[in-house]
């Protein structure tokens, strides 16, 4: 093991997946928007094939700027290789396939995604897996719900859009101990507020047009982790087809550049409006783990480095909170998060519009709940807005 020491994850940001003299001299990476590659002779196509050489045929098998900004991810990531997908949700496709076959189960936590919910809940059984779902978050629930059949176990943390934390130490252990793998879901915490893993996780999900690229410019996802597991989901990606185009991994590389800027403000105005709502008299309660009286603040205090950017909050019924998000004047009405601008959105008609009403409330997602996405406008503007989007009346 070398003893050099590791560059900072504000350094990787900059420089991991590029190399100048590999380009010309080009201080940014540039863009191959290439399909195919030619090779000098017949010998270099087959050595590049065989893998004897390092080259580039076609780019749906490896693309030179898709290969920088994968690189790059992996570093900030910690991990030794990563996987771009065409969107958060092949991601997390592209992740379970490989290792998963007919008969196997998952157990999944019961926070997580709508999306994921529909995936598990309506594709993973035609497939013929089984999908345990624990009780909840909780490291006991979840041994509780493994199985003989347990192949793999599927966590996001924090969750959306209740913020909470999942204890990612205690889940591997619990893998580790079943002989599964641990998936999880890093969306909100991002490589500079969490390590999922050097806390035991073996593949780590992100819907990278979230925080990582940051500018609601592109949809793309991302699968990282040890090379042993990345490996057969490149070979099923490449199979299947469902990777990124050349443009979009090079406006992710672009993005990746100002994330650890951007992150560190995300963290201060997520805690400065979370804190603020608090002490509103018209808010009941405020999900985010920063503050004291989260019921996961003790754990994100360890496993965290950072809070995120993401708060939600209940006010006293469901037409208030539309009023607030109606009145809301620098937060656009919109379904996303992780983006420069501010967001704000009732997550039963966005993150989980496609759950069923009864499973939105059983999971805690009331109708007066209301989801913000602290962009990196000035925090007080922010405050303000809400503010004044607080004080609204409705008939």
């Amino acid at each position: 093991m070398s003893d050099a020491p590791r560059d900072r994850i504000a350094t990787l940001a900059v420089h991991a997946g590029h190399v100048s003299s590999e380009h010309l001299g080009a201080a940014m990476p540039p863009l191959y928007q290439s399909a195919t590659f030619l090779a000098a002779d017949t010998a270099e196509l087959e050595a590049i094939n065989e893998g004897r050489q390092r080259g580039f045929v076609y780019s749906r098998i490896r693309n030179p700027t898709v290969l920088a900004a994968e690189q790059r991810l992996a570093a900030l990531e910690g991990a030794e290789s990563a996987i771009l997908f065409a969107s958060g949700m092949a991601a997390v496709a592209g992740a379970l396939a490989p290792f998963l076959s007919a008969g196997d189960e998952i157990v999944t936590l019961p926070d997580i995604y709508g999306g994921s919910i529909r995936y598990f809940t309506d594709i993973l059984p035609r497939q013929g897996i089984g999908v345990r779902w624990a009780a909840s978050i909780g490291p006991e629930d979840v041994a509780v719900s493994i199985g003989p059949k347990t192949k793999l176990i599927y966590a996001e943390t924090p969750t959306n859009p209740l913020v909470r934390v999942v204890d990612l130490a205690a889940l591997a252990a619990i893998a580790k101990s079943a002989g599964a793998l641990l998936v999880v879901d890093s969306t909100l915490g991002g490589p500079m507020n969490q390590r999922p893993l050097e806390l035991g996780t073996d593949l780590v999900i992100h819907s990278a047009s979230k925080y990582l690229n940051g500018h609601s410019d592109l949809i793309v996802g991302a699968v990282a982790g040890r090379r042993e597991l990345t490996k057969q989901v490149r070979a099923l990606q490449q199979a299947s087809g469902g990777i990124i185009d050349p443009f979009g991994a090079w406006l992710l590389m672009r993005g990746m550049t100002t994330y650890p800027l951007r992150m560190a403000q995300h963290n201060r105005s997520g805690l400065a409006v979370a804190q603020f709502l608090a002490a509103h008299p018209a808010v009941k309660r405020v999900h985010y783990p920063g503050l004291a009286d989260h019921p996961d603040h003790a754990l994100a205090c360890r496993q965290m480095s950072g809070f995120g950017g993401l708060v939600s909050f209940e006010v006293a019924d469901e037409a208030t909170a539309r009023a607030v998000v109606d009145r809301a004047r620098l937060f656009g009405i919109g379904p996303s998060i992780g983006g420069v601008e501010s967001l704000i959105s009732q997550p039963s008609n966005t993150s989980h519009h496609s759950v069923t009403p009864a499973r939105r409330i059983e999971m805690g997602i009331v109708p007066e709940l209301v989801r913000l996405s602290i962009g990196i406008e000035d925090s007080d503007d922010l405050i303000a807005d809400l503010a004044q989007a607080l004080e609204t009346k409705h008939e």
